[in-house]
């Protein structure tokens, strides 16, 4: 048995790097759901590279691109405005398998967190979480690894009932909140969220927090039991190599500059972030012929009409996130992209 934790030095993340692989079981989960207002699979993944029979191969992987469009046909197409909540309660251990087996038979809730953590991109989410300890609370923070915009609340609802309900079960006992915050809007259907958590919310919070006791983090699980963790945690560690294996110099690289949603690093900061000489960068996109350039000026454009469609940001607040310092050389820029300004292009999308 592990030693009781040391509360109060507790500060653990998960990545900050958003895998460019991602599984099908959350699209498994949300196509069944679709099934309900009888809109079948192939109209619900209309569009995208998949077709119906992929999703019965475990190993399948697709794009967080190709997912997020899924993602958002469905919220179009489904007429349930809580699809989120809905989908996360389904969401728990179905598209989470590898990791939540392993993590009820940890030893404590800190374990388990921490298991959670260590193969975050085997979970589903497009987010990376933080947890500390600050008096008698424990708080789990939630910060986007790309911008939502028209999924925040879709994938907010999904992750953070997902991630309770998990918690409800490993524990086998209600898991008593102290307080949960939430950055969108209050939804009409607000009452929903205090049937499912039970505790104070606060919507338009700065932050995602999830708030507990931080006696839950040195509470037993009731299925704590070390072989069975050992055990399961083998075909954890073998899905989360796999999901990372033969990834190109261009994976890592588009890793790098798509995900945080920050001022894109010049080529030396790179290489650093990507622990290689600049020297070693330069041979590696020769040898796939790729050029520095082509690719950042590729991953602005995508980017940049990703976030005039799904979000409501300023154009010029758009320009300096794509790293333009002047707003007039990113408009030059768009319209040579698409034959339009970046104002009418969103007007064709709402």
């Amino acid at each position: 048995m592990s030693q009781p934790p040391d509360l109060r030095r507790i500060h653990i993340k998960s990545t900050d790097r958003l895998n460019l692989k991602r599984s099908i079981y959350s699209l498994n989960i949300l196509v069944e759901y679709a099934k309900k207002f009888n809109i079948g699979p192939e109209v619900l993944l209309y569009g995208s590279t998949l077709s119906p029979s992929d999703l019965g191969d475990p190993e399948m992987f697709i794009s967080p691109e190709e997912e997020l469009k899924i993602f958002r046909r469905a919220v179009f197409l489904i007429p349930d405005p809580k699809i989120g909540l809905e989908i996360g309660r389904l969401h728990n251990v179905s598209a989470m398998t590898r990791v939540a087996i392993p993590s009820m038979f940890c030893d404590t809730m800190l374990d388990a967190i921490h298991m959670m953590f260590k193969y975050i991109d085997l979970t589903q989410t497009y987010c990376k979480y933080e947890l500390t300890v600050k008096d008698d609370l424990a708080v789990v923070s939630c910060e986007e690894l790309i911008v939502f915009g028209d999924l925040r609340r879709f994938l907010c609802e999904r992750d953070t009932v997902s991630a309770y309900t998990l918690f409800c079960n490993m524990l086998g006992t209600p898991f008593i909140l102290k307080e949960l915050k939430l950055t969108y809007p209050r939804p009409e259907y607000a009452k929903a969220y205090q049937d499912i958590f039970n505790c104070p919310i606060t919507f338009n919070a700065d932050r995602h927090q999830v708030i507990f006791d931080k006696s839950y983090l040195s509470q037993r699980m009731p299925l704590a039991n070390a072989l069975t963790r050992e055990t399961y945690e083998k075909d954890c560690k073998r899905a989360y190599t796999r999901l990372h294996e033969q990834t190109s110099t261009l994976d890592k690289i588009q890793q790098e500059l798509l995900f945080p949603h920050e001022e894109p690093p010049s080529f030396d900061k790179l290489a650093r972030r990507l622990n290689m000489s600049t020297r070693t960068l330069r041979r590696r996109l020769a040898a796939e012929g790729i050029s520095f350039r082509s690719l950042l000026h590729d991953i602005r454009k995508k980017r940049a009409l990703e976030l005039i469609s799904s979000t409501d940001l300023p154009i010029e607040t758009i320009a300096v996130k794509l790293g333009y310092k002047d707003v007039a050389n990113f408009y030059h820029a768009f319209k040579n992209w698409t034959g339009t300004t970046p104002t009418s292009y969103r007007k064709t999308r709402i």
